[in-house]
């Protein structure tokens, strides 16, 4: 097992939101930092994989230049093959070895290493880190997943597992090992089911993973020779030694302590006297936490440890929560937050009935200062506990910061176009597809068979033409009472929302 290369079992790639250098610069600029501007930039992604992330950025931002590295020269080949196949001409797939890389590659705004660092040998992470700082730009962003302990203490005790057993096995094809390597767990975790430690709930949710995910994954989570966790302390002294700051982590809400009562806090900022890093470092402890998703800079750039309002003010604003009645919102995570001040309670309800539009701060501001007749004579003071509010929610995930404005639509237009890549994954038959905010969405019968169409050379006359071909070919079908234009309008209403149409 362990000569196999992802040339032979390719990692399975996917597209990852929070990778892309919107978001990155979102947190930059929160954290007081000046990123570059996202729309021109230089985008590195090291361990690119087949390009499937890259590409999904690529699609958004045809301005900028973005390159993609990996050992794989398969993966390599069908990042290349697809991206000519869509046309992308912003985009270079190049195969190298991470010791193999050097300052020719040129200076990039926003590096990114997803799935990379905990996945190769201590030295090759020196390299990576030092790579990082050798081709970021003055101003620039790196980000670097990696898995952390304490969690991965208890994940190692699943991955040794299943190491031993397969390696006590002989020669035997790579479907053969993975079966028995998730035999042993089921096996154990079937004889332990009535028991209710953590131990026992690990088991228990490695089966139920073990169901949906496909080999290639399991095989470079668990059995691969290279798995390297660290405390997040170790991943700082690391970067420190390559003259990298630390700025954020993709996941910092839970470090901000917000639903902590007050005597709780009280006592966790008596332990973490004052230390920043030390706070991160407890609060792993606390949570056990299993990844961490960081982002870097260079050391001679000033990072705010204090989210301040005024930076917020830079932004774009949108709000996917849904109304539960005027101080109540519902998350799309299901949770229930309260919003205290009247003129966040309608700017709330206006970013949601337009969701998925973004507005300026200030714009937001003067429509909802416009709509409520308030007596605060005081401007300045309303406009900053309004952007405080609006910051406290974002910390809560109820709404959305973007430093630029996404690549999607908001309105539909009269010819309709599709993300290039969501058309070619469903004319290859690929569920979910990639929107154009690199997530994954499912498509029902009709946004399946109606999205190749959507070329932006049909208007909707022609579509509603295309869609009433499609229900004679009895390629999808409609209950006798739906009005089929009801249906088109439906249907291209819901692909908006879903960030699937663009200019």
């Amino acid at each position: 097992m362990t000569n196999l290369t992802y040339d032979e079992i390719p990692y399975e790639s996917l597209a990852y939101a929070d990778t892309h250098p919107n978001k990155l610069a979102t947190l930059a600029t929160l954290f007081g930092l000046t990123p570059p501007a996202v729309k021109t930039s230089r985008i590195l992604e090291l361990g690119c994989g087949d390009g499937t992330n890259l590409i999904a950025i690529a699609q958004t931002l045809p301005q900028a230049q973005c390159w993609g590295v990996d050992a794989s020269i398969k993966q390599i080949q069908a990042g290349q093959n697809q991206a000519k196949q869509l046309g992308l001409f912003n985009i270079n797939f190049t195969q190298l070895h991470l010791s193999e890389i050097d300052e020719s590659l040129g200076i990039f705004d926003y590096i990114v290493a997803h799935g990379l660092y905990s996945w190769i040998t201590p030295a090759l992470q020196d390299t990576l880190l030092r790579l990082c700082q050798q081709l970021l730009a003055p101003q620039g962003i790196v980000y670097i997943s990696y898995n952390v302990y304490p969690g991965w203490h208890m994940e190692n005790v699943v991955r040794d597992l299943m190491r031993y057993h397969t390696q006590q096995l002989p020669q035997v094809p790579f479907e053969i090992s993975m079966k028995q390597a998730k035999g042993i767990i089921n096996f154990i975790a079937h004889l332990r089911q009535q028991g209710n430690t953590a131990f026992d709930l690990l088991l228990q949710e490695k089966m139920q993973l073990f169901k949906i995910a496909t080999d290639n994954y399991l095989y470079h989570d668990f059995l691969e020779l290279d798995n390297h966790p660290v405390y997040f302390h170790q991943f700082i002294q690391n970067a420190t030694q390559h003259q990298l700051a630390y700025v954020t982590d993709i996941e910092f809400r839970h470090y901000l302590m917000l639903s902590f009562p007050d005597q709780v806090v009280e006592a966790l900022e008596e332990l973490f006297q004052g230390d920043f890093f030390r706070q991160e470092q407890y609060l792993d402890f606390f949570y056990n936490r299993t990844l961490r998703r960081s982002l870097l800079c260079h050391q001679t750039v000033p990072v705010q440890r204090n989210l301040h309002w005024e930076n917020i003010t830079q932004c774009y604003i949108a709000n996917a929560s849904q109304p539960v009645n005027s101080n109540f919102f519902q998350t799309r995570a299901g949770e229930t937050i309260t919003v205290k001040q009247p003129l966040t309670q309608l700017a709330m309800a206006y970013l949601a009935a337009h969701y998925p539009r973004s507005l300026p701060f200030e714009e937001l501001f003067q429509y909802a200062y416009q709509q409520h007749s308030t007596t605060e004579p005081n401007l300045p003071t309303l406009r900053a506990n309004f952007a405080q509010e609006l910051l406290h929610l974002y910390c809560l995930e109820a709404i959305e910061f973007h430093i630029e404005l996404p690549a999607f639509v908001t309105t539909l237009n009269s010819y309709p176009t599709a993300s290039p890549l969501a058309r070619y994954m469903v004319s290859q038959g690929q569920q979910p597809v990639i929107n154009l905010r690199c997530e994954f969405i499912y498509l029902d019968e009709v946004a399946t068979a109606l999205l190749p169409h959507l070329n932006g050379q049909k208007d909707k006359s022609t579509l509603l033409i295309v869609l009433k071909n499609l229900v004679k070919q009895r390629k999808i079908k409609l209950a006798p009472q739906e009005d089929i234009k009801l249906v088109l309008e439906k249907t291209l209403f819901e692909l908006l929302q879903n960030a699937l149409l663009m200019a």
